[in-house]
């Protein structure tokens, strides 16, 4: 874990979703998702590909080459896997976070923030709106949220770090990101010039200036202290 001295003030916090607001119980998603026999899994080895691919101009031109990715697997048309992964879209956010708790503290945490001036944010594969009224936290106020797909990427391409930067009208280094993958939240903040913060299990490497374990409503004192 690397010193934050020296730091800019932080004036907001962007937060993942998957993960690192809640458990995500994958046996009880697998259930939930049961008809869509195994396109979860091959959407998901898709985006996995994705990560590492030049961005797209818009959302469309992803979706385009996530169905292109799918199809073979499947022995389906273009158009009909277009067609099985809308279906999947639209089933994943109750299928994550249908009659899900937020991790104990989020919600106190993040309240305790706002009210000391930090902006807040959510960044999160997959559009997050819906996932957050699951949650019970979509009433929180929040003054950007960003699905990746939206800016035609995923993370960690800096793309996405950037549309929460430039909806929030904050400076990319005044912005602590907090994610639970190393890979995508961690590294994919610190190469866009925000900071990052890992929510994680003890004694994980990181290359976050913090790591923490269990939400706390003092969680952020050390950005507001410093501002």
């Amino acid at each position: 874990m690397t010193p934050d001295l020296g730091s800019p003030p932080a004036l907001a916090i962007s937060v993942d979703v998957d993960g690192t607001l809640y458990r995500v119980r994958r046996m009880r998603v697998a259930w939930r998702l049961r008809h869509h026999r195994g396109l979860l899994a091959a959407l998901v080895a898709a985006r996995e590909k994705l990560r590492h691919e030049s961005p797209f101009e818009t959302q469309r031109e992803l979706e385009a080459r996530e169905a292109e990715l799918v199809a073979p697997a499947f022995g389906m048309t273009h158009p009909q896997a277009t067609a099985a992964l809308e279906s999947l879209r639209a089933a994943l956010p109750y299928a994550l976070t249908g009659q899900a708790k937020p991790y104990p503290g989020v919600r106190s945490a993040l309240e305790a923030a706002h009210a000391r001036g930090l902006k807040l944010a959510v960044l999160s594969d997959y559009d997050p709106r819906e996932k957050l009224r699951h949650l019970g936290l979509a009433d929180l106020p929040w003054s950007a949220t960003v699905g990746a797909e939206e800016v035609g990427c995923l993370k960690p391409h800096p793309r996405p770090f950037h549309e929460v930067a430039d909806r929030l009208g904050v400076e990319r280094s005044r912005i602590v990101h907090v994610g639970d993958r190393e890979d995508l939240d961690v590294d994919g903040a610190l190469a866009a010039g925000l900071r990052a913060w890992r929510y994680g299990p003890r004694l994980a490497r990181t290359s976050a200036e913090r790591s923490f374990h269990h939400w706390r409503v003092v969680l952020f004192e050390p950005l507001w202290t410093t501002r």
